[in-house]
């Protein structure tokens, strides 16, 4: 069944399934507020619904790597400040999209803040920065360039502990796509380079077989994050002890080369973080998913709230559910149904994760927009 399917079931928003939200109904100014929030998550929002949350003042979405196409355009020549400038913020500006806002912002007094600061975030697009890695001493800096400068410059980096929290050394990203580089540096004691070098997209297979087996814990984290050449062995022994960070937002797990066949073998793990994979797998079937629905570990459940087989029964149970974490992500289940969307939209401490749906209507979306905006 399709997005599509579950929220129109053939009617839309015409059999008035919808109408409570806003027959004889005001929006408290937190039930406005977490719809404006919430619809501007929402993953099934066209771009014209996101500009009405914008021209309502609300622009904190802006920061979504995932926006349609037209949403940063229009926010940067938007004349209210709060939305160009979180636009300003937010590091998804083009070339062309920075040009243009400081193009409508020439005659502000901010116009020179706004300059360095696109400066600022042009540097970042130099070839070798990136998540994870650190800013060179001066913007004139240069990495080394012959064996004996980069083996110069090793020497004289400060030894670190396993606990050290560390980013990739400038110079060492400045050389990620020197397989001899790597292949030098990688095989050095020192655990700052090995992690600096665990940090480049590509590498060659040696060097990546040399980090996977690393004895430190960071290396082999580093390589699982960044690599793409990471192995499939390595990222799933990662998963089994890393949750994650906001920096690389989904690794290991959605790296190309995670493992997905003979994950059903994780079904009865006693770890929760395996056990959960299994619906991962190809094979994985509508009744495991209600099965681990059930299962006594939250993170298991939620796991299922956020599977598409999950059914409208269940969805709409795990929306009780005893752990916060999981009645979030059932209220943003396409197959919720709409007698429990409705009630959870009217519901202050609901509003904001149920106006995430994505099967909520882009007509419905228009109205609760229009009628958030004047009571915000």
């Amino acid at each position: 069944m399709t997005i599509r399917q579950v929220s129109d079931d053939g009617n839309g928003d015409r059999d008035g399934a919808w109408a409570a939200l806003f027959e004889a109904f005001t929006p408290s100014p937190g039930i406005a507020g977490a719809w404006l929030w919430g619809l501007g998550l929402n993953r099934a929002a066209p771009a014209e619904v996101l500009i009405r949350i914008l021209d309502a003042g609300r622009a904190d979405f802006l920061f979504r790597k995932d926006l349609p196409p037209g949403v940063l355009d229009a926010a940067v020549v938007h004349p209210v400040r709060r939305v160009w400038g979180t636009a300003a913020e937010s590091g998804n500006l083009s070339p062309t999209q920075w040009g243009r806002l400081l193009a409508a912002t020439a005659d502000l007094p901010v116009h020179g803040l706004l300059a360095e600061l696109a400066a600022e975030k042009s540097a970042d697009r130099r070839p070798y920065a990136g998540v994870g890695i650190g800013r060179p001493p001066h913007p004139e800096s240069q990495p080394p360039s012959t064996p004996t400068e980069i083996a110069a410059m090793a020497d004289a980096v400060p030894a670190t502990a396993p606990d050290d929290r560390t980013y990739a050394l400038w110079w060492i990203a400045a050389l990620h796509n020197d397989p001899d580089a790597m292949r030098l540096l990688a095989s050095y004691p020192n655990l700052w380079i090995r992690r600096s070098v665990a940090r480049a997209r590509r590498l060659p297979q040696d060097v990546v077989r040399l980090l996977a087996h690393d004895e430190d814990r960071v290396v082999r984290l580093f390589l699982s994050e960044s690599c793409d050449d990471a192995p499939a062995d390595l990222l799933l022994d990662v998963w089994s002890w890393w949750s994650g960070s906001l920096s690389f937002p989904g690794r290991p797990r959605n790296h190309p080369n995670f493992p997905r066949s003979g994950l059903l073998r994780h079904a009865d793990s006693p770890q929760p973080r395996m056990r959960l994979l299994a619906l991962d797998d190809p094979a994985s079937t509508g009744a495991l998913v209600e099965q681990l629905s059930h299962d006594p570990d939250p993170c298991v459940r939620g796991r299922a709230a956020e599977d598409v087989r999950l059914s409208p029964e269940s969805a709409a149970r795990l929306t009780d559910d005893a752990d916060h974490a999981v009645r979030r992500l059932a209220r943003k289940h396409p197959a919720l149904p709409r007698a429990n969307v409705v009630p959870l939209l009217l519901d202050e401490h609901s509003a904001k994760d149920t106006a995430e749906n994505p099967a909520i209507p882009a007509t419905v979306m228009r109205r609760m927009v229009a009628l958030a905006a004047a009571h915000a």
